[in-house]
């Protein structure tokens, strides 16, 4: 989206955490700031356990931001909930503007996980809630993360609205190449992602496909038991099954090969937001199967542009996924119908002028 808006003419700048050293750039159009996080408490004894809960990154990002705003007035200060990088902000005299994007809150996070809340959990849940309660616009890329959040908060109607999240289609094309037998998963595998779900459907779809492969592309993730979930998954597997089962890190740019490749991509979440995994394999005409939870019922039309299954029903799982194996011409048809809902709702072309009427309307907020 920044490169959209500095398309359209609009000065943008990005601060984002620094890796290997502080910089400033220009990319294609948009002006990155890359800052390392402050102050530094790592050469203090004892001091340097304040790392755990200082939020360093907030801090660094409103003195950034602070000296932009002094010398080019900025009229909008834009960042999700999550991790409340625009905490400090808030509290700036003469700030700009601010608009708190709804990801998903790390409280709702840690709930579908089934975890407790971990040492500073309800110091970043309080200052995440604060990233919301005082910013001048709130948007979501869902009306589900908004009914979600109101559980939590008051949000007003008036200055809560809904812009889907965009998705460059030319960046992710449909394909002429031959689609193999590969379901794909993409995303860190854990619990809340469906990890379960998934585990428990693979030796069925095995017996029925046997000569499919699983492919899943992105990091591992660890289950409240401690185990690994690639290696509980492979335990769920005779030797034969496990050679047909891929974990991997892939480029964006071999990521939207592996979309154009497979047969399907699956992702079985308890909870999305509005999920930039569907929107991907969709715009490569890629048929989907999702949860009818979260915000994935806003993004895919049951049975025409992917399947909508049930929360932690594997056997759904298997069933749907089946029928896709089963039948290349409903493939076919079902992946060109999802490419067809991602440029008429879900483009940049689409979304950019939504997006630019909710800084307006921030902009006009008293």
């Amino acid at each position: 989206m920044a490169h959209g808006l500095a398309n359209s003419g609009h000065r943008v700048t990005v601060i984002s955490r620094a890796l290997n050293g502080e910089s400033v750039s220009s990319e294609g159009g948009v002006e990155v700031h890359r800052v390392a996080p402050s102050p530094s408490w790592d050469s203090i004894p004892v001091v340097w356990r304040l790392n755990r809960i200082w939020p360093g990154f907030a801090w660094a990002a409103m003195l950034r931001l602070r000296d932009i705003h002094r010398r080019q007035p900025i009229d909008i200060a834009e960042s999700a909930e999550c991790r409340a990088d625009i905490f400090f902000i808030s509290y700036l005299p003469g700030r700009p503007k601010l608009v708190t994007r709804l990801h998903t809150a790390r409280i709702f996070i840690d709930q579908f996980n089934g975890l407790d809340a971990k040492q500073g959990g309800y110091r970043e849940y309080w200052i995440e809630k604060q990233s919301i309660s005082r910013a001048n616009l709130v948007t979501a890329p869902s009306r589900a993360v908004i009914d979600l959040t109101r559980t939590w908060l008051p949000l007003s109607e008036h200055t809560t609205l809904v812009v889907p999240n965009p998705i460059d289609q030319k960046e992710f094309p449909p394909s002429t190449l031959v689609r193999n037998g590969t379901v794909l998963y993409a995303g860190r595998l854990e619990r809340n992602k469906g990890a379960e779900t998934i585990k428990d459907a693979i030796p069925i779809l095995f017996k029925r496909f046997p000569a499919i492969e699983f492919r899943f592309v992105g990091s591992d993730g660890v289950d409240r038991d401690g185990q690994s979930w690639r290696r509980k998954i492979l335990n769920s597997l005779d030797s034969l099954q496990r050679t047909k089962v891929r974990f991997e890190e892939l480029t964006r740019k071999d990521l939207v090969q592996a979309y154009q490749e497979a047969a399907v991509c699956i992702l079985p979440s308890t909870w999305e937001n509005s999920s930039y995994v569907l929107l991907e394999a969709m715009a490569c005409a890629t048929p989907v199967v999702a949860c009818n939870s979260g915000g994935s019922p806003e993004l895919i039309e049951d049975g025409v542009s992917g399947f909508l299954i049930p929360v932690n029903d594997s056997q759904a799982l298997v069933s749907r996924v089946g029928e896709l194996l089963s039948d290349p011409s409903l493939r076919k048809v079902m992946g060109d119908n999802a490419r067809r809902r991602i440029e008429e709702s879900f483009s940049v072309e689409r979304v950019l002028p939504k997006m630019i009427a909710a800084y307006d309307y921030a902009i006009a907020q008293g």
